[in-house]
């Protein structure tokens, strides 16, 4: 667990399938997401054996952000960890939209990348984002993430295609 003022960081476990399927079939949550959707929402099979190999995967760690009294409202994860190059990629969803633009994310996002830098010693962490999402890139901003590169339209969102901005910190650059 990973605590401080407001919210929490638990690590993901297998019983949270349902609030991983609700936030994945939420159509305002995955239209911010750079990172290709399939067609179809998943099924909750298909969530559930996605839980299953992260929670046993020694590259990939999920936590669940909650309020301090339980409630879950998104998850934050550090996937692609490479040990020797000391680097990971880090994902940060708030699924419940009546928390987006209170700084649940920009928190979560910095705990997670003090858990990276100061726990697993990695030296930096890199991401994804849309760049029609201004509030996401806004939040890794703020976080100490600056940019790095633009992949051109690679991904296809409402009629067009768009944008995606690779973002990093190292760890002597972070806000953390």
């Amino acid at each position: 667990m990973i605590d401080g003022e407001g919210i929490e960081l638990r690590a993901l476990q297998t019983d949270d399938v349902w609030l991983m399927y609700k936030w994945y079939n939420d159509a305002r949550v995955m239209d911010d997401m750079a990172s290709p959707q399939e067609l179809f929402a998943p099924s909750i099979e298909e969530v559930r054996r996605s839980l299953e190999r992260s929670v046993g995967s020694s590259r990939e760690r999920y936590f669940i952000v909650q309020f301090a009294g339980g409630r879950a409202l998104g998850f934050v994860s550090l996937t692609s960890i490479d040990v020797r190059n000391a680097s990971a990629e880090l994902t940060a969803v708030i699924g419940e939209t009546e928390e987006w633009g209170k700084g649940v994310g920009r928190e979560a996002t910095m705990r997670v990348v003090k858990y990276a830098f100061d726990v697993l010693n990695l030296h930096r962490i890199h991401l994804r984002v849309a760049e029609h999402n201004p509030r996401a890139i806004a939040c890794f901003e703020a976080s100490g993430f600056v940019r790095e590169g633009t992949l051109r339209d690679d991904h296809y969102h409402k009629g067009a295609y768009r944008s995606s901005h690779i973002m990093g910190v190292l760890r002597d650059e972070g806000s953390t």
